[in-house]
C-alpha cells in the first residue's frame, strides 16, 4: 500500500497541491480527475519519487519514501507515459526489456536470460507477441501503449502509474487499454491513472480523486462521488448523468455535457 499523509506537491516554494490524504491499494484502480493545470502530473512525479514532497509523508509499505533508493522505488512502482515515438530503432522487445533494467547488475545492466524471459512473459501476457521484433516507432499508437504497459509490468512492480494512457487513441484502442488496466488490478497490481474522461472512472475505477483549486475536491467510490453537481463543479460546465441500456439490457450511466 502507498499511503499519503498531509502531502503537499510542487516546485521549490511553489505549492501546486496541498493536504492530500490517500491510500493507494494493490488490486484497485484509482482514477485522478481534474482540469488541465490542476497538478495531476506534479502529483504523479511526487509519488514516483521524481519530485520531493514539499510537506507531509509518503509511505511505501509502511516505510517513508526517503528510506528507498531510486532503484527500490522503481521496483515498487512503474510508470506508463502517453504513447510516444523514439528516434532510435528499438524493437518492441528492446523497449520492454528496459523495464528489467532495475533487476540487472553491473554498470551497463546487460540483460541476462532471466531478464529476457521476463520481458517475453509480459509481451505474451498482453497478447502482442507478433510485435516482438517490430520497430517500436513504426507501430500504431494503440500498440505502442500496450508495449509501454508491458514495459511497466516488466519492472515487476506492485503499482503501475498511467499518465492519460488513452490520450490520442481511437475508441477501440481506448477500450482495449481500459480493459487491460482493469485486468491488471485482477492480477493484483495497484493502478493509479490520470484521465480526462470521467466515463472511464465511472466504468472501471474502484476509487476516484477529483482535484481542484490546489487540493482534493472529492474522493471515494465513483458511483457515489461522480454525480452531475460534482462533475459540473469540477469542470466548470453543466454535466448530467443519464442512464442508458446496452443491447443485452445492462444499465450504464453516461455523462452528457449540456
Amino acid at each position: 500500500m502507498i499511503k499519503l499523509t498531509n502531502l503537499s506537491c510542487g516546485y521549490g516554494s511553489k505549492v501546486i497541491l496541498s493536504d492530500i490524504n490517500l491510500c493507494i491499494k494493490e488490486g484497485e484502480l484509482t482514477c485522478i480527475l481534474g482540469k488541465n493545470g490542476t497538478g495531476k502530473t506534479t502529483f504523479f512525479k511526487t509519488i514516483l519519487g521524481l519530485l520531493p514532497a514539499l510537506k507531509g509523508e509518503i509511505l511505501y509499505n509502511k516505510q517513508i519514501h526517503q528510506q528507498y533508493s531510486t532503484k527500490d522505488i522503481a521496483k515498487l512502482i512503474s510508470y506508463v507515459p502517453q504513447a510516444h515515438g523514439t528516434p532510435f530503432p528499438f524493437s518492441v522487445l528492446d523497449v520492454v526489456l528496459m523495464g528489467q533494467y532495475v533487476h540487472t547488475s553491473g554498470f551497463f545492466g546487460k540483460p541476462q536470460k532471466q531478464n529476457i524471459e521476463r520481458a517475453m512473459h509480459c509481451i505474451q501476457s498482453l497478447g502482442i507477441e507478433k510485435l516482438t521484433r517490430k520497430n517500436f516507432s513504426k507501430i500504431s499508437g494503440g500498440e505502442k501503449q500496450m508495449v509501454l504497459i508491458a514495459r511497466a509490468m516488466a519492472q515487476s512492480p506492485k503499482f503501475i502509474a498511467m499518465d492519460e494512457p488513452t490520450a490520442n487513441l481511437d475508441m477501440g484502442n481506448r477500450s482495449k487499454v481500459m480493459k487491460l488496466a482493469h485486468l491488471l488490478t485482477e492480477k493484483g497490481y495497484g493502478v493509479l491513472m490520470n484521465t480526462h474522461l470521467p466515463d472511464q472512472a465511472l466504468q472501471f475505477a474502484n476509487k476516484v480523486i477529483m482535484l481542484k483549486n490546489g487540493g482534493v475536491r472529492r474522493m471515494g467510490n465513483p458511483k457515489l462521488v461522480l454525480e452531475s453537481n460534482s462533475l459540473s463543479d469540477l469542470y466548470n460546465t453543466p454535466i448530467e448523468l443519464v442512464e442508458a441500456f446496452t443491447s443485452n439490457g445492462e444499465s450504464r450511466k453516461l455523462l452528457v455535457t449540456l
